[in-house]
């Protein structure tokens, strides 16, 4: 049994796998099992990619299965995992090669190996910072959670907040990360197949109400995010309002099943968070009825009551300026909004 079992979702990604797997194979801890999960890939290419990395390294196993989508695809690959951790890497992306071997020896098998049987061993999340690189702009990012160990009261203060801030204490990605296995096995019923954005939210969420240990690595910027101008936060999305009532609905029930005492307050901040995102989205639609959808979107009467009555706190400048927007919908804040928008996206692409 390794360590380790590092699952990265493969899916038309030929273009950027050899640099994935390259940062993976270089690990300096050794003892890792590398589970590459080919999700029904279409370019003829990266199927084929898998298979000469197998051939190559006796670590690395091969799954190749029906399209499903990211969550069916890292469900299989954690089921099939055999390691007591999984660290979860997309194959567009990238991490250090010091990065399993630096987060290990925080979990409690790496603190003793004598404490197998220890709760913590299968409940724990062990969370590093990443690395945005975008086309004209590399940023790092760091948890607003505090570096340190979380148990007990200060575990539960955590998941108060887990949703509904602007940054969130910790990340919802399930990359850059060491968890239990059995942690996330546990929690694999509340992952549903329909969610089309926030699909790590759907995964992440209920191990971090569940987990008994959280940790946070001061410093550790292993994983490098790869943005791509393409990606769902850039390119238009028609579905994405109906994705976020989708979402609301999903994780306010995660919440609420997981005895979250303030779960409606919570999904209802993070559902105003989220509605950045659909305006952004709006914003950037190339056709001429801007101003008719962002006004239909932000006077529905629903959404308009979200908006005035969730206590969201906003600090950034640019959110600033969308919350103005979501909250008065007239043509001429519209109109600015967007060209400030528009303008933004050529200056970083």
């Amino acid at each position: 049994m390794s360590k380790v079992s590092v699952i990265l979702t493969v899916y038309n990604t030929a273009k950027y796998l050899d640099q994935c797997m390259e940062s993976v194979l270089a690990q300096t801890e050794k003892d890792i099992e590398i589970i590459l999960v080919d999700d029904g890939s279409t370019d003829g290419i990266s199927p084929q990619m898998c298979d000469e990395y197998a051939k190559k390294d006796d670590r690395v196993r091969i799954i190749h299965k029906e399209n499903g989508g990211l969550t069916s695809a890292w469900i299989r690959g954690t089921k099939e995992a055999t390691s007591p951790y999984v660290c979860y890497i997309d194959s567009d992306d990238w991490v250090e090669k010091d990065m399993v071997q630096s987060l290990y020896p925080y979990t409690s098998l790496g603190r003793d190996k004598d404490k197998a049987d220890a709760p913590f061993v299968q409940s724990e999340i062990i969370s590093s910072n990443y690395i945005v690189e975008k086309a004209g702009e590399r940023r790092k990012e760091t948890q607003s959670l505090a570096p340190g160990e979380y148990t007990g009261d200060k575990l539960e203060e955590v998941r108060t907040r887990l949703l509904g801030e602007e940054v969130r204490p910790v990340t919802m990605s399930r990359c850059m990360k060491l968890i239990s296995k059995q942690l996330v096995l546990d929690n694999i019923k509340y992952c549903k197949g329909n969610i089309k954005m926030g699909e790590d939210v759907n995964m992440t969420l209920p191990c971090l109400c569940d987990c008994k240990r959280l940790v946070v690595v001061k410093e550790g910027y292993f994983y490098h995010y790869r943005l791509v101008f393409d990606s769902m936060s850039h390119g238009y999305d028609a579905k994405l309002l109906n994705n976020l009532d989708n979402y609301y609905t999903v994780f306010r029930d995660i919440l609420r099943d997981k005895k979250i005492a303030n779960a409606d307050q919570q999904i209802d901040r993070e559902y105003v968070i989220y509605l950045f995102w659909v305006l952004k989205n709006e914003l950037r639609c190339q056709d001429k009825n801007t101003v008719k959808r962002v006004r239909d979107i932000f006077l529905r009467e629903d959404i308009k009551r979200r908006i005035d009555t969730a206590e969201v706190q906003i600090s950034s400048k640019s959110n600033k300026l969308l919350y103005y927007c979501m909250k008065h919908p007239n043509p001429l804040i519209i109109f600015a909004t967007k060209a400030i928008l528009i303008a933004y996206d050529r200056k970083t692409n």
